[in-house]
Formats: structure tokens, C-alpha cells, sequence
């Protein structure tokens, strides 16, 4: 499927194949005119005037031709009709224009290749997303070799597409007539990106699957080079196989450091009343000293009380399957020409992924794992195997994410605990004053005790000012460590020109109201504003790529 010359240099326009590819009416007309027969007449290579205007996405030409008399269903020598040709470079608005006038999305070519298996070729995401969403297209029927359209985009490293077609719950454990899953063949072309993203979604599983030749994904990996991914591929089910996150010890796993956090508090406070303010070998403290150590008591365990809420709290987890479409949603409305009722479940299940981030060509915000549309700022946690909405960080000595739902919870956390810091090491310097006044047998004995705690409290107490300020900080400018990390990234986190800006920062003040009250804040989008309305790379119209290379060769 190639265009009559090479792109800039455009031929007299003489032939009606050539009329409809550059778009030139006036001369189509005229050809048409002159004989209508033309309209089903193929070029020398045995192709149709209206698959040439559907490559190049020539709608008004299309149009014309329908209305000539044009089969819209008419299939070439290959068996591909104006539809399988629209796929290849993803021309929306001719598909949409072929589909309107009855084009049938099911019909396979001679290799049996729907048009969803072309547009998976070629990487058409947006072409899928718009013929499922809209029309109900069926994205797991299988060609002539059993393979799908996520095995053509396994197979090409098309990691978008991979993660479409997996959102859309295409099925990752079909063996094609080579026993190779989509897995197998992401492996055997060494694409790294597409094997993580397969194995995110759930196809560990497969990893000890075996083609007809008995070998795993990562044993054809290193048959065929890709020894890093091999290696890869063979680490991850080790690890997958000895996971931790289930058995007798997935408490531990869950809770990470926690009983550490907590066992350290305790044995400070433990330290602090009866080595520090109540030694035996001490003189009694005053009145004020006492008071203020009791009130960095009640802070210390006012602190735990914070830390068991920041663990237990849910951080913003979004709800994974079906049971989080319902908030993916504030996508567009339905045609008239897309009723649930002409498309049944399945175009149920896929209008529950409308969303304006998808619309936009976004296609990042997919998360293969849970089988939703994120919202900006939302990430996947890899320890928590969930995505967060405004991802902070994972923090093993809480056992959570920090998240939109609990890092108010985390903040206060920290400064109650550093105020309890301050406070009690205030009354150990005293102490240490009162060591250097009054010497004696029982004084000696008291001063490691008392020496050690201040060190203590002093090295762990500077940890928690550094993460206290710099959280504070960041919730002062509504910004989180991930995106500061990694802000390089996210789009909606660079100007025009690359450097970083803040589209959420709304003043310090409140700023910090909606980090204090979640539940009330404003929720992040899922595109910014000045980009709900654009549906550029939705419509864009790409290049095609390469001829599809032979399977045998890498069989």
C-alpha cells in the first residue's frame, strides 16, 4: 500500500487512481464523467479508487465515490477493502466516513486480517480506540495463523497499542498455531517495553508457557540475541515465583518497616521517662522541665495515633476493573450511531474507558495493571500494586502510599513527632547540664543513658526535619516528590519551551487547604484545560510504516 510516488513530488494526475490518492476532484470528476465504470475499476496492481482515497484519508473524495456507485465493502485481489487501507495510516475521518455508509468492520482479508489486526500493525492507536469506542469493534478475533491484534503488537513494539488493546481486556494468553503468545513474540523481537508491559498486566503466567518447540519467552529471547531481555525475563519469574506479597508473611511484606517505626518510638519513650526525666541516680527535675517532658510524651503518642491512621488510610487508591470506569468517564457522548443496543456488552465495557485523556491521544495514562484511565498526577505504586491518585511516595516506615487520601496524615505525622524531638531533647541537654554540676557514682551510671538518647535523637530527629520541611514545602506549592523526581516526564508538568511549571499551584494558602481537607478538594483532570478540546493526535494521520515483515523469519 503505497502512494503512486514518492512524497513531495506529485506526477501529472491522469488516471482516476491517482485522482483519488492526491485528492484532486475536479480530475477525478472528469474521469468519472467520462467513464462511470471507472469507480470499480482496479489499477494495474488490482487496488480501487476508494482504497486509495481511504489511505490518504480523502473524505470528500470518498464521498464522491459512494455516491457513484463505489462498493464500500469491495475487497482488492488481497482481499482488503477501502477500510484496511484507512487503517494503515490510522485516517480517522475516512474510516468514520466508510463505516457511516456500512463499511464492515469484521471482514477479513486473505491472510484473514480484520481491519483491528491492520491498525495493530501498523500501530494505529488511536484508529483502534476510535472503531472499538465508537463502533464496537471486536479486538481479540484471530486471523488465519490464530494471532491477534495484541499478538501483531507484541510483535512490533507498539507499546501504546499493547496498552490499549490490554485496557480493553484483549486476551494475553492466546497461543497462536506456533503455541507463541503475545509474550512469546515480543520476546522473540526483543522488545523489551512490550514484555514489561505484558508482564505489568498479568501475564507472569506465561512466562513459564512453551511454544511448540518447548522453549519460554525467555529462552527464545536468548535464541534469538536479546540476552539482556532474556535475562530479564528469567529474573522476573524468579521473582514472581518467590514472591512475598502472599503466604504467612505477607503481613511483614505489608507493612514493610512499620513495626520497626513503631518498636523505635516506643523504646524512645520508654527510654525517655525512665532514663532521662525519672533516673535514680538524678537529681528530680523542676516543675517546668517535668511539664514540658510530659507534654513531648503526649506528642510522641499523639504522633503514633497519627501514624496508625497514615498506615491504615486509604492514600487514593483508584478502584481497579469495571468498578473504576464509572469515574473514567467525562469523555464524550455517544452518537446516535453507536447505541449500546447495536453493540451489546462489548460496547458497554469499552464506553466505560471513554475518556478525554484517551481522546487526546494520552495514551500513557493507561495503566495495564489495574484497567483504568488515570487522572494526572495519579501513578502506579509497584509495592502496593495499585495506582494512587496524587502519587507522593511509597514510604516503608508508615507501610503506605503517600497519596492524596493520607498525606495530611503523613505531614502531621512528621511535625508532631519532630515537636516531640525538640522537646525532649531539650530536657536530655538539661540533664547533661545537671551531669556536668553534680558528680558521683550515681550520676556516672546515668550518663550513657542519657548521652545516648540526645545522640539518638539528634541524628533521627535531623532526618525528620529534612522530610518534614521539604514536605511541607511541597504541599505549600502543590507539587508532589514524584513529580519533582521525575517531572521531565509528564507533559502537563513542561512549558512550551521544556522547563518545569506548575499548572496546580494555587497559593500557598490553598494549597494547603485542599492537601488538609482531600475529600473537598478540586480532583486533578485528566487533561488540562487548554487541551480538553484538542483531538489533534487523535485526527492526526500518520505515515505508514514498513511492510509487514515475514513471520517465518523469526519463527
Amino acid at each position: 500500500m503505497q502512494t503512486p510516488t514518492a512524497p513531495g513530488s506529485q506526477p501529472k494526475i491522469d488516471t482516476v487512481w491517482k485522482a483519488c490518492a492526491y485528492g484532486d476532484f475536479e480530475t477525478l470528476r472528469s474521469l468519472l464523467g467520462q467513464e462511470p465504470s471507472l469507480v470499480q475499476r482496479g489499477d494495474e496492481q488490482g487496488y480501487y479508487p476508494l482504497q486509495w482515497a481511504a489511505l490518504n484519508n480523502r473524505v470528500g473524495i470518498i464521498n464522491y465515490l459512494l455516491e457513484t456507485g463505489a462498493p464500500v465493502n469491495l475487497a482488492d485481489h488481497t482481499g482488503q477493502t477501502a477500510l484496511h487501507w484507512a487503517a494503515v495510516r490510522g485516517s480517522l475521518s475516512a474510516a468514520e466516513t466508510l463505516l457511516r455508509s456500512g463499511a464492515d468492520l469484521s471482514l477479513q482479508d486473505g491472510k484473514g486480517y480484520t481491519v483491528c489486526h491492520v491498525a495493530a500493525q501498523y500501530g494505529q492507536t488511536a484508529f483502534l480506540y476510535h472503531v472499538a469506542l465508537r463502533w464496537g469493534a471486536d479486538l481479540d478475533l484471530l486471523d488465519n495463523d490464530q494471532r491477534s491484534p495484541l499478538h501483531w503488537a507484541a510483535y512490533k513494539g507498539y507499546a501504546d497499542t499493547i496498552r490499549l488493546l490490554m485496557v480493553m481486556d484483549g486476551n494475553m494468553t492466546l497461543a497462536d498455531h506456533e503455541g507463541c503468545t503475545p509474550l512469546h513474540w515480543a520476546a522473540i523481537r526483543g522488545n523489551g517495553e512490550a514484555c514489561t508491559l505484558l508482564l505489568q498486566g498479568g501475564a507472569q503466567s506465561l512466562l513459564t508457557a512453551r511454544d511448540v518447540t518447548g522453549s519460554t519467552p525467555a529462552q527464545l529471547a536468548l535464541s534469538k540475541g536479546h540476552r539482556a531481555l532474556g535475562l530479564h525475563l528469567a529474573d522476573w519469574r524468579r521473582r514472581h515465583e518467590h514472591s512475598g506479597k502472599g503466604g504467612p508473611f505477607s503481613f511483614l511484606f505489608n507493612t514493610q518497616l512499620c513495626p520497626i517505626i513503631w518498636t523505635f518510638i516506643i523504646m524512645m519513650l520508654g527510654m525517655f521517662v525512665h532514663r532521662i526525666m525519672r533516673h535514680p541516680g538524678l537529681v528530680p527535675l523542676r516543675y517546668h522541665p517535668t511539664f514540658v517532658g510530659w507534654i513531648a510524651v503526649l506528642l510522641a503518642l499523639s504522633g503514633l495515633v497519627l501514624l496508625y491512621k497514615t498506615t491504615t488510610a486509604d492514600p487514593g487508591f483508584i478502584p481497579c476493573g469495571d468498578s473504576a470506569h464509572g469515574s473514567v468517564g467525562q469523555g464524550r457522548k455517544a452518537s446516535p450511531a453507536t447505541s449500546a443496543s447495536r453493540h451489546g456488552e462489548r460496547y458497554n465495557h469499552y464506553k466505560q474507558l471513554d475518556s478525554p485523556a484517551l481522546w487526546a491521544g494520552a495514551w500513557n495514562q493507561l495503566c495495564v495493571t489495574c484497567k483504568v484511565v488515570r487522572p494526572l498526577r495519579a501513578k502506579h505504586c509497584s509495592v502496593s500494586d495499585r495506582c494512587v491518585r496524587q502519587f507522593d511516595h511509597f514510604c516503608p516506615w508508615v507501610g503506605n502510599c503517600i497519596g492524596q487520601g493520607n498525606r495530611h496524615l503523613f505531614l502531621a505525622f512528621l511535625w508532631v513527632e519532630l515537636a516531640a524531638m525538640v522537646l525532649v531533647a531539650a530536657v536530655a541537654a538539661l540533664r547533661l547540664h545537671h551531669i556536668a554540676k553534680h558528680e558521683g557514682p550515681a550520676t556516672h551510671r546515668a550518663v550513657p543513658w542519657v548521652v545516648c538518647f540526645f545522640v539518638t535523637d539528634l541524628v533521627v530527629g535531623g532526618s525528620v526535619a529534612a522530610l518534614a520541611i521539604t514536605q511541607a514545602s511541597q504541599v505549600a506549592r502543590n507539587v508532589t516528590t514524584n513529580e519533582l523526581a521525575n517531572w521531565s516526564r509528564y507533559k502537563y508538568l513542561r512549558d512550551h519551551e521544556g522547563a518545569f511549571q506548575n499548572p496546580f499551584d494555587r497559593g500557598c494558602k490553598q494549597n494547603c487547604l485542599d492537601a488538609w481537607n482531600p475529600t473537598q478538594a478540586t480532583p486533578a483532570p485528566y487533561v488540562l484545560q487548554e487541551e480538553s478540546g484538542s483531538k489533534m493526535s487523535l485526527l492526526k494521520m500518520e505515515q505508514g510504516q514498513a511492510a509487514i515483515q515475514d513471520w517465518d523469519s523469526d519463527a
